[in-house]
This record gives C-alpha cells, sequence and structure tokens, in this order.
C-alpha cells in the first residue's frame, strides 16, 4: 500500500497519515476490499483535494453512510473514481456526490458501473458550453 501511494506522488508524511485511515478501513464492517479502498483514497485525495490528514474523516463518512444506507462501501468507492473529477468539475462535492450516489443505488439497484457511468456523462454534458446556454434559457 505504501509503495502505491509512493507512486501515486505523495510524501513519506502523507503516506504515514493514509496508511493509518486505510488501517482502520481493513477493520471496518462496511469495507471489503483493500486495493479497491486504495485506489479510491488515491482519487479522493487527488479528485476532491483533500489532504492526507481528511482521509481518515472522508473513510468513516464512507462507512457511516454504507451502515445507515442500502448500499456498499466499495459501490461508493467505485462511484467516487469513475464519477468524481466530472462531479468535482461540475461544482459538487464528495458529500455530495455520495449522497446522491446512495440515493441513486438505494432506489433503482442497478450496479455501481451503471449509475456512476450515467452520472458521469450527465455531469460532463452539464459542462458543455450548449448544455449551458440551454439551461439557462430554461430559467
Amino acid at each position: 500500500i505504501s509503495v502505491t501511494l509512493t507512486q501515486a506522488g505523495f510524501s513519506i508524511r502523507d503516506v504515514q497519515k493514509a496508511l493509518k485511515a486505510l488501517a482502520l478501513t481493513d477493520v471496518a464492517p462496511t469495507f471489503n476490499n483493500l486495493n479497491d479502498t486504495v485506489e479510491g483514497s488515491i482519487a479522493l485525495l487527488r479528485q476532491f483535494s483533500i489532504n492526507a490528514g481528511q482521509l481518515e474523516g472522508a473513510l468513516g463518512s464512507i462507512n457511516a453512510v454504507a451502515g445507515k444506507f442500502a448500499v456498499e462501501s466499495e459501490d461508493i468507492i467505485f462511484a467516487l473514481r469513475r464519477t468524481g473529477a466530472a462531479f468535482k468539475a461540475a461544482g459538487g462535492n464528495m458529500e455530495e456526490l455520495i449522497g446522491l450516489f446512495t440515493s441513486v443505488r438505494a432506489t433503482t439497484r442497478e450496479s455501481a458501473e451503471t449509475i456512476a457511468t450515467g452520472l458521469r456523462t450527465i455531469f460532463t454534458r452539464i459542462r458543455r458550453p450548449r448544455t449551458v446556454q440551454f439551461l439557462k434559457q430554461l430559467l
């Protein structure tokens, strides 16, 4: 895990902080695959501009949502990886994306891949100048 984080460009200090947060997910009941969690954590750190010290809180949020709603942590991590950059570019934040994805997943029970791909497409198209102009005309 530390090699993966170092290869992703994190400093030794950030790797230490991230390792602590990731170790906690290994004992959390809603996280199953540590490798996927590591990859998702890298996406979280990069896409949503959080620092390694905030990773524990972000993963804790995912764990809490997965514990309360009909969604799995792995699915949330997948959605953040697949949709995060487009959602952030459209003006959203991590908590909003988790809430949106969880709502759709709990309601439809579609696969995480289907939902994340659909959301990424929507958020990418929302940013197109022609779409922005059309939406302004609707207001």
